[in-house]
């Protein structure tokens, strides 16, 4: 009895086949162009080297009071160095002390080493 269920199992399984149609579809894949970059006019191109000629003078200008700056002495007797501020008003202060001196003038070189990284930043067109 066994092998006749198999037999009547493997009989009475119908195969189903579907038969669906594919339609091919065609798809067309445009390779991005970009746009070539638009001509500056001759009065953009006049402004830019004027803003670039600018920020050269103000590049020049800062590098110049960093070398100043470095080279200025700060003297071991707290008579020789004198720093002084004055505002619009004319209010004015100053010291002698080295400590002040040499704390302003620390503060001074980092401020230029930034302003002169920022000016360069913009110069790298």
């Amino acid at each position: 009895m066994g092998k006749s269920n198999n037999a009547e199992k493997a009989a009475s399984v119908a195969e189903v086949v579907e038969v669906v149609e594919v339609t091919p579809t065609m798809t067309v894949v445009k390779d991005v162009v970009e746009e070539a970059a638009r001509k500056m006019t001759l009065e953009e191109r006049i402004q830019r080297v004027e803003d670039l000629s600018m920020l050269i003078d103000r590049w020049k200008t800062l590098n110049d009071s960093r070398r100043k700056l470095q080279t200025f002495q700060i003297g071991a007797d707290s008579l020789s160095s004198v720093i002084s501020l004055r505002d619009a008003s004319g209010n004015e202060f100053k010291t002698s002390n080295s400590a002040v001196i040499s704390s302003v003038i620390d503060e001074m070189k980092r401020t230029l080493d930034v302003k002169v990284h920022d000016v360069e930043e913009l110069i790298n067109l």
